[in-house]
């Protein structure tokens, strides 16, 4: 990919490192006539209300770098994929919970504490074993399975040295014993493109594809594809991943507003990056 290049297009790809995906999502724009203006983030600065493209494919990594680069291409009258206020909502764990309960989805017990005092009192009130995250972060970091009361006075301590409130702040769940494995589905929108089966190492609790987990594809059910749609649009998210643990029915975990999807792809076979530049023709043909 090069780097910061303008075309003529109506479409950009902002990002702040070149994954995979992204380089996917470019070779399927091309391949359909649409050359996209690229962007780095970390090397471009961004001007609100120039002559932004009509429709611009938000993917840095970082969520403060995506949301403010949607924030900006909003400020122009693009639209974007997805929307600022879509990847704030799934940026931040906290949100994202909210804005699932609000739609009336099933979440696993949670609660939010904000000090450690708060988060004293929330693991007496959940009992163990429990899960503590903080309300930022991807690939399983700072995810933590706790079973007995001096194992989470180590994590409150460390965790109160961290230096900003999102780290500081910790999300406080029931622990869902699953089949060893959870569920992601992808949702552009308001259709499942698929889904896949993520089974956890051995040893391991996580079922995270960077923590070494198993992809496999599968056909999701008629329910389960009802309430990733229902969580895609309480987020309002256009293009999201859907993360789901099975027990007892289905309990929604996390929405992704930046979905990586080169496992998903590998695991299901369907061509995610074609779906998304077909769907970003549409949009320009409105």
């Amino acid at each position: 990919m090069s780097r910061g290049k303008a075309s003529n297009s109506n479409v950009e790809v902002l990002y702040d490192i070149p994954r995979l995906e992204e380089k996917l999502i470019v070779r399927a724009l091309t391949s359909l006539g649409i050359k996209p203006k690229l962007t780095t983030v970390k090397e471009k600065p961004l001007l609100f209300k120039e002559n932004a493209p009509s429709v611009c494919l938000i993917r840095p990594m970082s969520m403060y770098r995506a949301a403010y680069s949607a924030a900006v291409r909003e400020s122009s009258g693009s639209f974007t994929i997805n929307s600022s206020e879509a990847i704030i909502a799934c940026g931040d764990k906290v949100l994202t919970l909210a804005k699932l309960a609000s739609a009336g989805l099933r979440i696993p017990k949670s609660m939010v504490a904000l000090t450690m005092q708060s988060a004293e009192e929330a693991y007496r009130l959940m009992g163990f074993p429990l899960v503590d995250k903080p309300p930022i972060g991807g690939w399983g970091r700072l995810v933590s399975l706790i079973s007995d009361e001096a194992a989470y006075r180590s994590l409150l301590e460390h965790r109160e040295m961290m230096t900003t409130q999102q780290l500081r702040t910790h999300i406080i769940q029931e622990y869902i014993r699953t089949p060893g494995r959870d569920v992601r589905i992808i949702v552009l929108d308001n259709e499942v493109l698929g889904a896949m089966y993520r089974y956890k190492q051995e040893n391991e609790w996580r079922s995270n594809v960077a923590l070494g987990a198993k992809a496999v594809g599968f056909k999701p059910d008629e329910e389960l594809s009802e309430i990733c749609i229902k969580a895609a649009n309480a987020v309002k998210g256009v293009f999201v991943s859907v993360d789901v643990l099975e027990s007892d029915g289905y309990f929604l975990n996390e929405v992704n507003g930046v979905p990586e999807f080169k496992a998903f792809i590998e695991a299901t076979k369907r061509n995610v990056a074609m779906d998304l530049a077909e769907y970003v023709l549409r949009v320009l043909k409105r």
